[in-house]
């Protein structure tokens, strides 16, 4: 009987905990490119940035973030390919929500194709601004 309330306690608290994590606000990136990303999550607070969170995501791959406080967000992003020159960019803040009123599910797709001169869209960053947490 004991190992029988021993089971159901511990099959309860991985259900609670699965829950938990599936009920959290999160953002999904995907890299739709042939190039490698580092992606830099960064959280805005009083005109300041931190790191919130770095990923780096394989070509045609995808990674996904979590959040466990509301607040403002936006991403810097680094693109590298062999025998190119590196892409850098900054994203549009986006509001995150993570709480009693409920949470935020977020998907962001980086594309971009490879020319002369490589093209993708958002606002292009130098490498300074790229490293600066």
């Amino acid at each position: 009987m004991k190992s029988r309330l021993k089971s159901i306690f511990i099959s309860t608290f991985f259900l609670i905990v699965s829950f938990a994590i599936s009920a959290q606000a999160r953002l999904t990136i995907e890299n739709n490119s042939m190039r490698q990303m580092t992606v830099k999550v960064m959280k805005s607070s009083s005109g300041k940035s931190k790191l919130h969170e770095l990923v780096t995501i394989t070509a045609y791959g995808s990674e996904t973030v979590y959040f466990t406080e509301t607040g403002y967000y936006f991403t810097k992003s680094k693109a590298v390919l062999n025998g190119k020159d590196p892409v850098y960019k900054k994203g549009k803040s986006f509001k995150v929500i993570n709480g009693s009123e409920g949470y935020s599910v977020f998907r962001l797709v980086f594309t971009i194709t490879e020319s002369a001169v490589p093209t993708s869209t958002g606002q292009s960053i130098s490498k300074n601004e790229f490293d600066q947490n």
